[in-house]
C-alpha cells in the first residue's frame, strides 16, 4: 500500500515536471524564433502573421543564404562529431539522450525556420519536451517501460501544445500518433502535461488564435461541400506524406550537409523572390489562403511550398510537416473551392480552405483526430464548424486509405 502511494506521488511529481519543462522549453523556443525572424525579416510572426510582409526580395535571399553557410557545416558538425542524436521513438523505448546534442539539434531547426526554410517548428519544441521528460522519469524512478513511454509520449506533446497555445490537440496528439492508444489514465496524463505546458508557456506564446479566419456557418450545402472536398483532398494529402517519408529516409547527412544545405537555402530564396509566402512554417501560406488569395497565386504557392518542402528535408534539413502539411491543404481549398465557386456560388472559398486543411494534414500524418483538434485549435472555429471539418477529415481518410495508391511500398 506504502509502495503504491508513493509511486502515485512520483507518477504525480513527473506529470507536474514535465509539463513545467515542457512549457519553458516552448517558450524559450518561441521567443528564440521571434529574434530570429526579426534578424532575417525585421519583424516576426508575433507581429507580422505574413513574415515576408514589406521585406525585400535582397533581404530574403541574404538571410536564407548566410543561414544556410552558418547552419549547414553546423549540422554537419553535430551529426560527425556529437553523440547520435535520440529521437522522441528512442526515448519512449528508454533510450538515454544527450541533453547538449539533442538541444543543439532542435536549435539549428529553429535557426533554419526562422531565416525562413519552408518547413516546420514544431518537432523541435516536442524534441526538447520528450528530452525533458526522459530526464524527469529516470529522476521521479518511474521504471515501469510503459508509463515511461507514455510520460515522454507527452512531454513530446507538451512541447507542441505549448508552442501552439493547444493543450487539447496536444493531448490527442501524444494519445493517437505517439502512444497509439487512448484510455482515461493515459489521456489525464497526456492532458495534465499538456495543460501544463500550455499556461507556463504563456509568458513568451500569445494566447491568441494562430490564424485569423472568419467563423463558417453550418449548412447542409457546407457539409456536402465539404465531403467533396474532402474526396479530392484526400489523393494529394496521401502523396505528400508518402514523399516526406522518402524524402525523410533519404536525406544528406554528414558533410554532404555542407553543400546541400547552403543550396537548397538559395534555391529556396529565388524562388522566394516572386513567392516570398512559402517560407517559413507554413503560417503565412496559410493565412494567404484564408485571406483568399487569387486562385492563380494560391495554386503557385501549393505547388512551389510542396517541392521546397521535399527539397529541404531531402537537403539534409530536420523539421516538421504538420503546419506545411496544413498550409498545403489550405491553399488547395482555396484553388479548388474557388474554382467551384466561379460556376457555383454557394461555395464558401473560406470553408473550403479551412475543412481542406484538417483534412490533408489527416491524411498526411494518418492522424484525424489530432487533425480535427489542431484544425479547431489553430483557426478558432466555433461549434458549427465541426461537422464540416469532421466530414472532411473522414472522407480524406477514406480515399486516402482504401484507394490502391494508399497501399505500403
Amino acid at each position: 500500500m506504502k509502495q503504491e502511494l508513493l509511486l502515485k506521488l512520483r507518477l504525480a511529481l513527473a506529470v507536474i515536471l514535465i509539463g513545467v519543462m515542457a512549457g519553458l522549453g516552448a517558450a524559450f523556443l518561441s521567443w528564440l524564433i521571434h529574434h530570429v525572424e526579426v534578424l532575417a525579416f525585421g519583424h516576426s510572426e508575433t507581429t507580422e502573421r505574413i513574415v515576408t510582409n514589406d521585406t525585400t526580395w535582397q533581404r530574403r535571399l541574404y538571410a536564407l543564404a548566410i543561414g544556410g553557410v552558418i547552419i549547414g557545416p553546423l549540422w554537419a558538425w553535430l551529426q560527425l562529431k556529437g553523440k547520435p542524436v535520440v529521437g522522441i521513438k528512442g526515448m519512449m523505448e528508454g533510450k538515454k539522450p544527450s541533453f547538449n546534442d539533442n538541444l543543439a539539434h532542435s536549435l539549428l531547426q529553429i535557426f533554419a525556420v526562422g531565416v525562413g526554410a519552408p518547413i516546420g517548428r514544431e518537432v523541435a519544441p516536442r524534441e526538447v519536451g520528450a528530452t525533458f521528460a526522459s530526464i524527469v522519469n529516470r529522476l521521479c524512478r518511474i521504471d515501469d517501460p510503459k508509463l515511461f513511454s507514455v510520460l515522454v509520449a507527452s512531454g513530446a506533446a507538451a512541447g507542441l501544445a505549448g508552442v501552439y497555445h493547444v493543450p487539447f490537440a496536444g493531448a490527442i496528439f501524444a494519445l493517437e500518433i505517439l502512444i497509439g492508444v487512448i484510455n482515461i489514465p493515459y489521456a489525464l496524463i497526456a492532458l495534465s502535461t499538456s495543460v501544463i505546458a500550455t499556461f507556463v508557456a504563456r509568458i513568451t506564446v500569445s494566447p491568441e488564435v494562430f490564424y485569423l479566419v472568419p467563423q463558417i456557418e453550418m449548412s447542409n450545402a457546407h457539409v456536402a461541400w465539404a465531403a467533396l472536398l474532402g474526396v479530392l483532398v484526400g489523393i494529394p494529402a496521401k502523396i505528400f506524406g508518402q514523399q516526406v517519408k522518402w524524402a525523410e529516409s533519404n536525406r544528406c547527412h554528414g558533410k554532404e550537409l555542407m553543400i546541400t544545405l547552403p543550396f537548397v537555402f538559395v534555391l529556396t530564396g529565388i524562388v522566394a523572390i516572386w513567392l516570398p509566402e512559402i517560407l517559413g512554417n507554413g503560417r503565412s501560406a496559410a493565412q494567404s489562403a484564408y485571406w483568399l488569395i487569387p486562385i492563380g497565386l494560391g495554386a503557385l504557392l501549393f505547388v512551389f511550398k510542396w517541392i521546397m518542402v521535399l527539397a529541404n528535408l531531402r537537403a539534409g534539413a530536420f523539421g516538421g510537416t504538420l503546419t506545411p502539411g496544413f498550409a498545403l491543404g489550405a491553399l488547395f481549398g482555396l484553388v479548388v473551392g474557388g474554382l467551384i465557386h466561379l460556376y457555383v456560388p454557394s461555395m464558401d472559398v473560406t470553408m473550403a480552405a479551412v475543412v481542406c486543411s484538417g483534412a490533408f494534414l489527416a491524411v498526411s500524418m494518418n492522424a484525424p483526430l489530432t487533425a480535427f483538434a489542431l484544425t479547431i485549435g489553430f483557426t478558432g472555429q466555433g461549434f458549427d464548424a465541426y461537422v464540416p471539418c469532421l466530414v472532411a477529415v473522414v472522407c480524406a481518410m477514406a480515399v486516402g486509405n482504401f484507394l490502391p495508391l494508399s497501399k505500403k511500398h
